[in-house]
Parts: structure tokens; sequence; C-alpha cells
């Protein structure tokens, strides 16, 4: 392969599809021999990739590497795009919400440096480009009104110069899509998906570009209840990923989330196990089975397991996911009440981020002592369900210590609370479903 012809090599396996190839292509050794504006268009399309994909740090790292070139190369349109793409990026990884606005005001001080440019072929798509990035940018810092403006004209833009049904209309599609659903309007943000979906098809056929769009339609669909829907539409794009990427991305472990959400909202309680020990599965072979991230998971099967009955099965995985929590608790320090409680600002961006992603993966960005408690609470049940009453009362204390934590509740006996707690929740217990025989 000429060293000359990369970058074009490049654009050709994007065409084809093969990611995995147009991403070999940024980690070539010889990369570093070719003229920096190659290197850049190299390293731009393996972050957009990665981006697709959901790895948003490995489409920072891309981007990083290409921001030091162009800097180097002073090319100011090459600068524009590689700084716009990653401000997105940076925004979406920002620890909270004023860090990814600081980020977005940036970017639209580079929008109006484009608008100066001029006009020309290179000017319609540097000029989409910064409106899409601007509007991807300003929804991961909540400024959804202002998203929504940007990615409106984007997308009035691109059907204009291109076409009602060209493929520049696809990201603007999508990103109003999850502008939609961030304004809870769910049938309008699964229209806007369905359109991007279509659009793909179109243009591409089969090719892992309608990853996205799939997977946003999936998304939609759950949010509007649509759970068989959304089920199809998982299976369509799990179906994209195992074969265009593989079963180790972060995408493919949020389809097998919302998969076991779906499967659980339709009562398919052993579909849903299947999908959360996959999940599970996945995500220890990738993190490792000490990694905090477990927890999402952990928690997803045990309580499939405890809905299915299988209470036993399903306080091990509770244990699990306590014993994680409790050693991130001994890292971080306790108890919580001396440390600064999430801000509203940090609140709001767990509840946004669960927007950006499937319906599970945000019980560590709340409090971790409220997480310890609700983890006691449901092993205690599972304990409860199986008569083990000496081991609720040992969960005891530590399913209390939220209560006097947080809100010091004037309990005066641990002894009474003990007593107390054992009384509720056998009153609130339902009894198990009995086959007519077992009445007889």
């Amino acid at each position: 392969m000429p060293v000359q012809s990369l970058s074009n090599d490049c654009q050709k396996l994007y065409q084809l599809g093969k990611y995995k190839d147009c991403l070999a292509l940024a980690e070539l050794s010889k990369l570093a021999d070719m003229p920096a504006a190659e290197q850049v268009d190299v390293l731009l399309m393996a972050a957009r990739i990665k981006r697709e994909l959901t790895d948003w740090q490995g489409a920072a790292d891309y981007l990083q590497r290409a921001k030091e070139l162009t800097a180097k190369n002073q090319d100011s349109l090459q600068d524009l795009e590689v700084s716009l793409v990653l401000n997105a990026v940076l925004a979406r990884l920002a620890p909270d919400r004023l860090a990814a606005k600081k980020i977005a005001r940036q970017s639209d001080s580079l929008l109006s440096k484009v608008k100066l440019l001029e006009r020309g072929k290179d000017y319609d798509r540097l000029f989409l480009v910064s409106l899409c990035e601007l509007g991807t940018a300003r929804i991961f810092a909540q400024e959804i009104h202002l998203a929504a403006q940007n990615l409106r004209v984007a997308s009035g833009f691109a059907t204009e110069k291109y076409g009602a049904d060209s493929v520049e209309t696809i990201y603007p599609s999508l990103c109003l899509s999850i502008v939609h659903a961030c304004e809870d309007q769910h049938t309008l943000s699964l229209a806007m998906a369905r359109n991007a979906t279509q659009t793909a098809r179109a243009n591409f056929g089969k090719h892992p570009i309608l990853i996205q769009p799939l997977y946003r339609l999936a998304q939609a669909s759950i949010r509007r209840n649509l759970f068989a829907q959304a089920l199809e539409h998982c299976r369509q794009v799990e179906g994209q990923i195992l074969e265009y990427i593989g079963e180790e991305s972060d995408i493919y472990l949020d389809v097998l989330g919302m998969k076991t959400a779906a499967f659980s909202f339709l009562v398919d309680f052993s579909s849903a196990e299947f999908c959360a020990s996959k999940r599970l599965q996945v995500m220890e072979k990738m993190r490792g089975k000490d990694s905090p991230k477990l927890v999402d998971p952990l928690c997803d099967l045990a309580q499939v397991l405890a809905r299915k009955g299988e209470k036993e099965k399903a306080e091990k995985y509770f244990e699990r996911a306590l014993d994680l929590v409790s050693e991130l608790m001994r890292n971080n320090g306790f108890p919580d009440k001396d440390k600064p409680q999430p801000t509203t600002a940090a609140k709001d961006r767990v509840k946004f981020d669960d927007l950006q992603s499937s319906t599970t993966g945000t019980r560590l960005g709340g409090s971790l002592v409220q997480l310890e408690y609700s983890l006691t609470e449901q092993i205690s049940d599972c304990y409860m369900w199986q008569g083990k009453i000496a081991d609720v009362a040992r969960m005891i204390p530590a399913s209390y210590r939220y209560a006097h934590t947080c809100r010091v509740d004037g309990i005066v006996s641990i002894i009474d609370s003990v007593n107390a707690y054992l009384l509720e929740r056998a009153r609130n217990l339902e009894p198990p479903d009995l086959d007519p025989e077992d009445h007889d």
C-alpha cells in the first residue's frame, strides 16, 4: 500500500464498512512517515469511528494526536475541523455541566471563525461540521434549546445543499433524536432516529454506519414503552456490531442492557437473564472481575433472578456488587457526610447520561452510601424469602447506616431498629403464587 495513498485507502475502507481496518491504519508505524495533512485525515476518520461506537476516550486520544499535528502543520481548515470534533468529544467526557459549557463556548467561537471563511465547497462542508459539532457539545452541556437551534439549522443546510436523502443529513438527525429524548419528546426522538436509519440504509445498504441510527431507534422505542419494537431494533444493531466490530465494545454492552430491560418489561425473565449474563460475561472479559463497572451488570442480573424467584442465585450477584461498592467506599473514605454531596449539576448530569446510553449504567453516579443502602435492602429481601432471618439481621446495621448518616431519624437502639425492620419486612413481603393443587 503506497504511503501517499493511505488516507484515500482509509476513506475507501470506511465506505466498504471495514471499520477494523480503518482503525488499524491509524495504528500503523508508517503513518508517521506520511505528510501531516494525510496523518490528520486518517486520525480524524478513526476518531469518528470510535465515536460512532461510543468509545469516547478512544476518539479523544486520536483527536489529541491530530490536534498536535495541525498545530505543527498550521493548516487552519484542518485545525478548525479537528478542534470542533475534539471539543464535542471532550464535552461528553467533561466531569460536570459547567466544564461542558465552557467547552461549548469554545466551539461557538470556532463557528464564528468558520463564518469568516471564503465561501466555496470547503466552506459548505466545514460550516455543516461546525453546526453539528457545536450542537453536539451543547447537548452534553445540557444547553438543549441552543443545541436544537444549531442542529435544526444544520439539518436544513444539509438538505438544501446536498438533498433530503443525502448522507450529510444523517448526523443532524441522530443528534436531534438525542435532543428530543432530553426534552422527553420521545415520539419525535423516535421519528428522527427512524429518518436517520432510513437515510443510512438508502445510501449504504448493509453497513456499520447503521449501528448508531439503529441504536438510537432502539433507545427511543424503549422510552416510548414499545418494547417489542425495541427488541427488534436491538437484534438488528447487535447483528451489525458482531459482524463488523465484535462483542468487546461499549456499544454492545449498552445493547445487551437495553435487551435486558425490554425483556424484563415483557416479563420474559429467561431471555432477560440470558442477556444480563452475557453482558456481565463480556464486561468481565473487557474490564476484569474486580472492576467497579461490574456493579451495573451484576445488579441487573441479580434483579432479573430475584424477579424469577431464584433468590439464592440473586443473592450471590447482589453480594458481589455490594463488595465492589464497599471497596469503592473504603478507597474514597466513609462516611459520605464528611464529603461534599453531589451538586445539582452533577445529579442532572447523571440523569442526562442515562439518555446518552442505555436504560442502565448510572448507579455509580450518585451517592455510594445510598447505593450500598439499596443493595443491602435487596440482599435482605433475598435472605428473607429463604428464611435466613439471622442473615437479615446481620445486614441491618449496614442498611441502616444510610439512615443514620444521611437522615439521623432518631432511632434510639439498633436492637429496636432491627425488630422494627424485621416486622415491617415480614408484613410487606408478598406471598409467592401457589398452584391450585398447592392450596389443597
